[in-house]
């Protein structure tokens, strides 16, 4: 779980150091964002980064709804971002070995 990405600094900004070597070496079945984190992905610069890397290593990318609904940014968002539930990441909990999620929970 990684909490909050507002700490990290402009260089730190890296989805690979982020989410962590030791993860990128396994599948990852799917990115789930929640909480604070969703306002990254309604940030050009941001999720620009988070884009090239879920393109380049074929991972889906999920933001939940009611996270973004609450901070207004539902309509603002990438069509590569799948909207859905806390449903999506219990089940990415229940089928995978390891689960990143990038919000506070």
């Amino acid at each position: 779980c990684i909490n909050d990405l507002g700490e990290l600094n402009e260089d730190d900004y890296d989805p690979v150091k982020i989410i962590s070597e030791e993860a990128l070496f396994k599948e990852v079945s799917g990115i789930f964002f929640y909480s604070n984190s969703v306002n990254d992905l309604a940030i050009k610069k941001k999720f620009s980064l988070w884009l090239k890397f879920v393109k380049e290593k074929e991972i889906p990318i999920f933001a939940c709804s009611r996270s973004l609904s609450s901070r207004n940014l539902l309509n603002k968002v990438h069509p590569i971002v799948e909207l859905t539930g806390l449903g999506q990441l219990i089940e990415g909990v229940l089928n995978n070995e390891k689960t990143i999620v990038i919000g506070k929970i």
